[in-house]
């Protein structure tokens, strides 16, 4: 062998030792949500988020997806990814109360008209506000639900005055206040445990999207739903940094190019679309009355429920973030995606 082969024969098993996962064929991912594999993001967005990854890396990084709380739910998957009990995980904020507290802004009422809107704004402020929530991670891609409403199964809540005394499921700690503020009772539950509590009566409705009436098959259960847009709930796909760090340059790039605002976006975009489609079909159909609750009873219910932020700048202000800045920062960014 001449002095340069041998040279680059050494030099190439040098670079095969350094880099292991250039010796590989394939390198697999885990990503795991909570929801189930029949869900309209798990089809629209998540299967489709791998199927991206695999073609920019030529076949050579493939995400094999852990539905329906596999590999843990929505107060396990924050740690899992951190540890790496997944590599790609969904994390609802909302749902692990005092952990992610720059978005909890987004857990409180009538900021925003629909999930695009809501996103943009998201995006609009992530670097300066969000970003240090999320510090342990990489963040691949956030998004928005579409708005919630209010389902009920005797009668319409149309006023004010309607909530008092009803029992409906809230979807949060800071829905919750809001619904006692109201007048309502509310009830924490999982949304998995909906649709059997509105069958046996435990609850007289719900606060939630118009998604989840398809998604969990309520159709048969709810009788009125009130168009309110009253929130949104904010999500995040992050994916653990160590790993993310370890991948060689051209595995980085087909997550980059996969992921990122665009995808935020189609998410978004996803769940708008589809509350759209799931109230067409229902106003359609019948069985569920659609109702649009006046502009009037909309300021009566803000005006109502404005102490939250007022609370919520006071509280995270005296943990050092800079609530009133945010606020107002977010109000801005609102108005400019309407």
């Amino acid at each position: 062998m001449k002095r340069h082969e041998f040279t680059a024969a050494i030099v190439c098993a040098l670079l095969f030792l350094a880099c292991p996962v250039l010796a590989t064929e394939e390198i697999e991912l885990k990503l795991a949500h909570f929801i189930p594999s029949t869900h309209i993001q798990h089809q629209k967005t998540y299967l489709p988020f791998a199927g991206n990854v695999e073609k920019l890396s030529g076949g050579k990084v493939k995400i094999k997806i852990y539905s329906g709380g596999t590999l843990g739910g929505p107060l396990q998957l924050p740690d899992a990814v951190k540890t790496g009990i997944t590599d790609i995980a969904y994390i609802f904020p909302s749902m692990t109360t005092g952990r992610f507290p720059r978005f909890s802004a987004y857990d409180l009422p009538f900021l925003f008209n629909n999930s695009v809107q809501a996103t943009n704004a998201a995006y609009e402020l992530y670097d300066r506000y969000f970003a240090e929530d999320f510090k342990d991670y990489k963040m691949l891609w956030l998004y928005c639900s579409d708005t919630g409403q209010l389902y009920s199964v005797n009668k319409p809540i149309l006023t004010m005055e309607d909530f008092k005394g009803m029992k409906l499921r809230s979807p949060s700690a800071s829905m919750s206040d809001a619904l006692k503020r109201l007048g309502a009772d509310p009830v924490g539950m999982p949304i998995t445990e909906l649709n059997m509590a509105l069958a046996k009566h435990v609850i007289d409705g719900a606060l939630t999207p118009n998604t989840v009436v398809a998604d969990f098959k309520l159709y048969d259960q709810i009788k009125h739903i009130t168009q309110a847009d009253v929130y949104v709930s904010i999500m995040a796909v992050v994916m653990n940094k160590k790993k993310y760090d370890e991948l060689p340059p051209f595995a980085k790039q087909a997550i980059d190019g996969a992921a990122g605002k665009q995808w935020g976006l189609h998410a978004a975009k996803v769940y708008d679309d589809y509350a759209k489609e799931t109230v067409e079909k229902m106003r359609s159909s019948g069985k569920v009355k659609i109702h649009d609750m006046s502009a009037l009873e909309k300021k009566r219910m803000r005006d109502q429920l404005v102490g939250m932020e007022n609370d919520w700048i006071q509280q995270n202000g005296a943990m050092g973030i800079p609530a009133l800045e945010m606020m107002n920062a977010m109000h801005r960014a609102a108005a400019k995606f309407e």
